[in-house]
């Protein structure tokens, strides 16, 4: 590696969490307000990915991209397997415009948070993508097949937990978990409770009691696979301050 990328300072890092939680707020106002304009809501959000791309840097385009693709796929199927409804997808099959929008957010947003936290981004080690990736996958099954069982959900996510921790046991793998379980339920209470979206098991301000884990779960998983997808190495600090275990 010719050339180190300079750690942001404490003030850029307070500064990425401010506007994540101005774009949290954005993003659930409109949400809120436009859900039965799907289109216009997409192109209303797209500020939201963009703010977040560039405060994360070159990476933060190929990080988004990945976002966009994992997250739809996976409501995709989740809506499908009966987990949850929008109610207004645009003509769509199972899900709104909006929603590439808002997952290109995702990825990037927490990877400001790890940032924010540690002063860098962690490596991506070889062979994290399938293992991220059937991950996902294990997940939905998991959480289709149980998630109207709250005591067996939740056991069964923890042992997923377990698992990815043993895995990744970085200090970043919890930062990301910690801020899935935040943002996914803070991001979804207020539109939920405006009828954009339904649960099928409905038990705490109309969502399930499982939520917190199944986003600190994701929050993970997408996070590790779309880090592998941009494979960003060449564009993090050098190896000896990337270690944050």
């Amino acid at each position: 590696m010719s050339e180190a990328i300079r750690p942001p300072s404490p003030r850029a890092r307070l500064l990425d969490l401010v506007i994540i939680a101005l774009l949290v707020v954005y993003a659930v106002a409109s949400i809120v307000s436009l859900w039965q304009r799907p289109y216009h809501l997409a192109l209303l959000l797209l500020p939201a990915p963009l703010a977040l791309m560039q405060r994360l840097g070159r990476p933060g385009l190929l990080i988004a991209a990945a976002g966009c693709v994992l997250g739809p796929i996976t409501e995709i199927a989740c809506v499908g397997g009966g987990l949850w409804t929008y109610n207004e997808t645009g003509g769509l099959p199972f899900v709104p415009p909006w929603l590439v929008v808002i997952w290109a957010c995702f990825p990037t947003a927490l990877w400001l948070i790890v940032r924010s936290a540690l002063g860098s981004i962690p490596a991506t080690r070889p062979g994290t993508l399938l293992p991220a990736l059937l991950g996902i996958i294990i997940e939905v099954m998991l959480f289709v097949a149980l998630s109207r069982n709250t005591s067996l959900v939740v056991a069964a996510g923890l042992t997923l937990a377990a698992a990815i921790l043993f895995a990744r046991p970085e200090k970043s793998t919890v930062i990301l978990m910690a801020g899935g379980a935040v943002l996914g339920p803070v991001c979804e209470a207020l539109p939920v409770a405006a009828g954009a979206w339904s649960y099928a098991a409905p038990q705490i301000l109309g969502m399930p009691v499982w939520l917190p884990l199944a986003y600190a779960l994701f929050a993970s998983l997408v996070a590790h696979a779309s880090l592998a997808l941009a494979g960003i190495e060449s564009c993090i600090p050098e190896r000896h301050s990337m270690k944050d275990g």
